[in-house]
C-alpha cells in the first residue's frame, strides 16, 4: 500500500508540473489535482495550501537536497547554435552546472533559515518538523562558461531561467501541506554584459537568496 500511494504521489506531482508548464499562471485550477485550494496565482507564481493546515504547529524544519532539471532538449539547442565544437556541452558540462545549482542552492537555504534561529534546521523527521522538498525545474543557462582553449567572450542581458517547484511536508505522517511554483528570469538586466562563470554565479545566487527569503518570512509570519 505505501509503494502503491508512493507512486500515486509521484504521478500527481508530475501532472501538477505539466499541467502548469503548458499554460499561464493566472489560470491555475482552483484546486490542485492533490486537493489543495489555490492561494496565489500571478504571473509568475502559483501557490496551493492543503485546507485547515496550521503551519504554527511547525518549529523545525528539514531541507531536503535539491534536485535540479534542465529545460526539455536545452542542451541539443544550445550546442545547435554553437560553430566550434570546443564551445559545445557534453553531457559532463551538464552535469557539473546541475551540481553546481544543487549545491548554491542547499546553502543558500541554509544560510537563510539559520539566520534568526540557528536550531530552527534539523536532519531527521520528526514531530513538528515541516520537511521542505526543493526542485529547480526548466533550468535554462543563457551562457554558460565552458573552459576552452580559445578566449571567447559572450554578452547576454538576462543570465537564464527556473523555475523553482516546491513542496511542504509533514515530515512524519508524509501528508503533504503546500506546493509553491515560481518562474524567475535569473540576471534580469536593462544592458547586455560578459557572462562567465563570476556573474553566472552571482545572479543565480541572488535567485535563489530571492526565494529563500520569502519563504524564511512567510514561515516566521506563521510562528507569531
Amino acid at each position: 500500500m505505501k509503494k502503491i500511494t508512493t507512486i500515486k504521489i509521484a504521478f500527481i506531482t508530475i501532472a501538477t508540473a505539466l499541467t502548469l508548464g503548458c499554460q499561464s499562471t493566472s489560470d491555475a485550477p482552483k484546486t490542485s489535482p492533490d486537493g489543495m485550494d489555490l492561494k496565489v496565482s500571478s504571473r509568475s507564481t502559483v501557490a496551493y495550501k492543503k485546507e485547515g493546515v496550521d503551519f504554527s504547529e511547525y518549529n523545525k524544519v528539514l531541507i531536503l537536497p535539491s534536485q535540479v532539471a534542465f529545460k526539455k532538449n536545452w542542451q541539443r539547442n544550445y550546442n545547435r547554435d554553437r560553430a566550434s565544437l570546443s564551445t559545445r556541452l557534453n553531457d559532463q558540462d551538464v552535469l557539473q552546472i546541475k551540481a553546481g545549482v544543487a549545491k548554491l542552492f542547499d546553502e543558500v537555504f541554509a544560510e537563510e533559515f539559520s539566520k534568526n534561529n540557528e536550531k530552527l534546521l534539523v536532519k531527521e523527521a520528526a514531530t513538528g518538523v515541516m520537511l521542505m522538498k526543493p526542485v529547480i525545474l526548466d533550468l535554462e543557462v543563457n551562457a554558460p562558461d565552458k573552459m576552452t582553449a580559445t578566449s571567447s567572450r559572450t554578452y547576454v542581458s538576462e543570465a537564464g531561467q527556473a523555475t523553482l517547484f516546491l513542496e511542504l511536508y509533514d515530515s512524519v505522517s508524509g501528508e503533504i501541506l503546500a506546493r509553491i511554483i515560481d518562474n524567475e528570469t535569473i540576471g534580469d538586466n536593462n544592458y547586455a554584459r560578459w557572462a562567465n562563470r563570476v556573474t553566472n554565479t552571482a545572479d543565480a545566487k541572488r535567485t535563489i537568496r530571492k526565494w529563500a527569503k520569502a519563504l524564511r518570512n512567510k514561515y516566521e509570519q506563521s510562528q507569531n
